[in-house]
């Protein structure tokens, strides 16, 4: 019996890992794994940030770790790439798949973002900051 090929799920060129929680095939662990991606950068440049793959699965989108810095001549806020990484496998990505900017969302969340999400999804009921705002 053949097995059916379910269509892939499209990712909107703008989304953000926030806006795929509800498409990927383990949540809790992806943002967990990702985070852990995030704190590497972090504690080597001083920043990091995270942009969704665009053009792979949605359940597990490949994801691009950056870092922003001030250039100290023009005091201007640069992005470096610090490495692509597999959604699946999280396993980092050979460097010619950064290159192709038109795969990555140009949408990014920060460190703090990405942690505020994990503990949303590890604790749906607890009150978020928005709830308590009135």
């Amino acid at each position: 019996m053949a097995t059916k090929r379910v269509p892939p799920t499209p990712i909107a060129a703008d989304a953000t890992i926030a806006d795929m929680v509800e498409t990927l095939d383990k949540p809790v662990e992806y943002v967990r794994r990702v985070l852990e991606k995030l704190e590497r950068c972090k504690r080597a440049h001083g920043d990091a940030q995270v942009r969704v793959g665009v053009r792979g699965r949605a359940e597990a989108p490949n994801y691009l770790i950056e870092y922003v810095r001030e250039d100290k001549k023009t005091q201007e806020r640069v992005t470096y790439q610090d490495a692509a990484y597999s959604g699946s496998t999280h396993r980092e990505l050979a460097p010619h798949h950064i290159a192709e900017a038109r795969n990555w969302s140009p949408e990014e969340m920060n460190i703090t973002a990405v942690s505020a999400l994990i503990g949303r999804l590890r604790n749906p009921r607890a009150p978020s900051r928005s709830d308590n705002e009135d």
